[in-house]
């Protein structure tokens, strides 16, 4: 045994999700970037809720403070925690063949 210990356990999915910069077909795609004071917000979360505000997704920011969802085509809320008392909700609209851009600043 080395000593170095495992990572905690988590959601699952890679840091940011996977991004989609084109050719999204028949999905949907939710992404952005969280950032404070210009800078990326390495640390934190994003969460998808649906219209009910019920928990749906999770995603650990990436080292770019981004965040990528492939959801179904409708209206979503995007909220973003982080230490400090980071707490972001915006509201999108999902469809299909489409990718929504969000510049969340915290």
């Amino acid at each position: 045994m080395s000593g170095a210990r495992p990572d905690p356990p988590g959601c699952g999915a890679p840091p940011g999700g996977i991004r989609v910069t084109s050719g999204v077909g028949s999905q949907a795609v939710i992404q952005g970037r969280v950032t404070r004071s210009g800078a990326p917000l390495r640390t934190g979360y994003a969460r998808l809720l649906n219209a009910d505000g019920e928990f749906v997704a999770e995603v650990p920011l990436g080292d770019d403070g981004g965040f990528t969802f492939y959801a179904v085509p409708g209206d979503w809320t995007v909220r973003v925690l982080a230490p400090g008392g980071v707490r972001l909700d915006r509201e999108v609209t999902a469809e299909t063949g489409k990718i929504v851009e969000l510049d969340l600043p915290a």
